[in-house]
């Protein structure tokens, strides 16, 4: 009867080991990403302070994993060895594509600093090639606009 009970509890676990802790990890990597996200805003922690993150981002990983496991009797490693796959995969997501946001809006922020200086210089429209076919000022609503 316990072993029963106890391949039951066992199974359990494993289930909870598969599925549930990557999900757990997942939703505290997206607060972490958050969190580091508004403190990277507010206070200059880069570059000094990217071993910090790289050391959280492993904890977030590996302990959850480590505590459920601690309760179980008789894990198998493999089980235990995909869900800290699976952990690391978890983790990793949110603060991946946190870093592709901030690159994208880096890029966006760099183009608008580019063309507004372009727009300032003095020669900005010199060259110029565009027709002045309307030079009324209103735009052109049929094919033709001479008439």
């Amino acid at each position: 009867m316990t072993t029963s009970r106890d391949e039951t509890q066992n199974e359990a676990s494993e289930e909870q080991l598969a599925v549930t802790v990557p999900l757990k990890v997942f939703g505290i990597a997206t607060a972490y990403a958050a969190i580091l996200s508004y403190l990277e805003r507010r206070f200059p922690i880069k570059p000094d302070h990217i071993w910090a993150e790289v050391a959280g981002g492993v904890l977030i990983s590996l302990v959850p994993v480590a505590l459920i496991a601690r309760k179980s009797t008789h894990l198998d490693w493999r089980v235990y060895e995909g869900t800290i796959w699976r952990s690391f995969i978890a983790s990793g997501t949110p603060i991946i594509l946190w870093q592709i946001g901030e690159a994208m809006l880096r890029q966006m922020e760099l183009l608008n600093y580019t063309t507004a200086r372009e727009l300032q210089r003095p020669d900005a429209y010199a060259y110029d090639t565009t027709p002045l076919a309307h030079r009324s000022g209103e735009r052109a609503r049929g094919g033709n606009s001479l008439s």
